[in-house]
């Protein structure tokens, strides 16, 4: 069994909706947040290569850079979605369907990955192991399905 590990990591903001046991954490507030995705293969090909880490690390980081890097994350049904478009509808948003809490975004950056492996069309040699997204240098999360 082969595994390769990149990261990257992405400056946003988030705020909870629901959470009513984490009252600070319904402030916005932002983290630098490092992701860390790990993939694994049961061989290499022809070349001595799981996959092609530029290739992976272009489409995976381009992405992250899109989407999340300088964004706020919000709950869809969170209010401050409204009330920020009104009055800067140009704002970054990065919208969830849950609570953006560190386990929430863990999941939904692996279930990404995963599509960025099936675009790339390696899905069927490679697979994503777990997703690592540490907030903070003491706060991380890991899906693992």
């Amino acid at each position: 069994m082969y595994r390769l590990e990149i990261e990257h990591n992405a400056e946003a903001a988030h705020r909870f909706f629901h959470a009513k046991s984490s009252s600070k954490c319904r402030s916005i507030h932002g983290h630098r947040w490092r992701i860390i995705l790990t993939l694994k293969a049961a061989d290499v090909n022809e070349e001595g290569m799981v996959i092609e880490f530029g290739e992976l690390k272009a489409a995976w980081r381009t992405w992250l850079d899109t989407h999340l890097d300088h964004s706020l994350m919000l709950h869809v049904a969170d209010p401050m979605v409204q009330a920020i478009r009104d009055v800067e509808p140009q704002s970054r948003l990065f919208l969830t369907l849950g609570d953006p809490t560190t386990e929430n975004v863990a999941r939904l950056l692996y279930e990404k990955a995963v599509a960025v492996l099936q675009d790339l069309h390696y899905a069927d040699v490679v697979q994503v192991e777990r997703l690592r997204l540490e907030e903070t240098q003491v706060n991380c999360a890991e899906y693992v399905p």
